[in-house]
């Protein structure tokens, strides 16, 4: 498990005079303090399954999604974590090629444990389909469009094959959508049945292109527009399992971010629950933002990130058999 691995980070932090590197110890301060409750692909209702993924098998992960699992490097090979003071995103630092944390992502601490290759297509910000929300669609003049799952998965149908020969029994497919779909549904509607439709048809452009391995992590809160579409694609989950026997599984991160929330000192957590006061700087930040359960606000810290990763691992290998 990379937790019990000594990783060490390159952070820059300014002085008065000159920019000195100083190594930090990444070993996790937190502790996974809750297990997932597995459920059944006959559920009416998203639940924690796995049907069939194997991660000992996997040498290739392809991920989809926002701000929670985006490296910042859009198909490309993301750029070392390094911190660049006060921007409080670690990356890049004259680019959005930056990660809303202070750290590694989940999903290159997943990668990292399986020695496999990550191809990251999430984006911070991203939605499910532009169209399908009125603050978003091109055909409201007003429609201010994102990075959405149609753009990601273009991307990735454009140069993947290039970058890896994505042998289908070695590849797992993550896909993480909807606190932005239902962030812009709240302000001024939309038409979560395009949403849906849209979710659907890239699983099964994905699966139509070999994808034999697919895992949903669902949101880490409940609304009753997004807590109905998962449900409907968890659905779907079950419906290719049945028909052509794709291998997948769904993570509730309700559950865990729940728990956390209820009851975050087993977990580790001492400081504020949320380090940094902006999204734009680290100036008036908590102390010790391993002990947060958010850095930028919204978003996890690096150590969460690996309850995260930790919590994923767990309901796979936990919540076997739920076909």
């Amino acid at each position: 498990m990379l937790r019990r691995l000594v990783a060490l980070l390159l952070f820059l932090r300014l002085s008065e005079a000159q920019t000195f590197p100083i190594l930090l110890n990444s070993t996790s301060t937190l502790t996974l303090a809750v297990q997932p409750a597995c459920g059944s692909l006959a559920s009416e209702n998203f639940t924690e399954v796995n049907a069939g993924i194997n991660l000992s098998a996997i040498r290739t992960l392809v991920t989809f999604g926002d701000s929670w699992t985006s490296t910042g490097s859009n198909g490309t090979v993301p750029l070392p974590p390094i911190m660049h003071p006060p921007l409080p995103s670690a990356g890049a630092r004259n680019s959005e090629n930056r990660r809303a944390t202070n750290g590694f992502m989940w999903s290159e601490r997943l990668a990292a444990d399986f020695n496999a290759k990550l191809l990251d297509y999430s984006w911070g910000g991203a939605i499910i389909d532009n169209f399908a929300y009125n603050t978003t669609s091109p055909l409201n003049k007003t429609g201010a469009q994102r990075t959405d799952f149609v753009a990601e998965a273009r991307l990735f149908f454009l140069q993947g094959r290039f970058l890896d020969a994505l042998v289908p029994s070695q590849t797992l497919y993550t896909v993480g959508f909807g606190i932005n779909d239902n962030g812009q549904f709240s302000i001024a509607g939309g038409d979560m049945e395009i949403a849906y439709n849209t979710y659907v048809t890239k699983l099964g452009q994905l699966q139509a292109a070999g994808a034999k391995n697919i895992l949903i992590h669902g949101m880490y809160t409940s609304h009753p527009e997004t807590d109905l579409l998962q449900s409907r694609i968890f659905a779907y989950l079950a419906a290719s399992r049945a028909a052509n026997g794709t291998n997948v599984a769904f993570v509730n991160l309700q559950r865990l971010f729940g728990t956390i929330a209820a009851t975050p000192a087993p977990f580790g957590y001492t400081g504020n629950p949320t380090c940094l006061v902006s999204a734009n700087t680290i100036v008036g930040g908590c102390a010790d933002p391993d002990r947060s359960v958010f850095y930028i606000p919204g978003h996890p810290s690096m150590m969460t990130h690996g309850l995260i990763n930790e919590y994923t691992q767990a309901v796979v290998k936990q919540c076997v058999g739920s076909s």
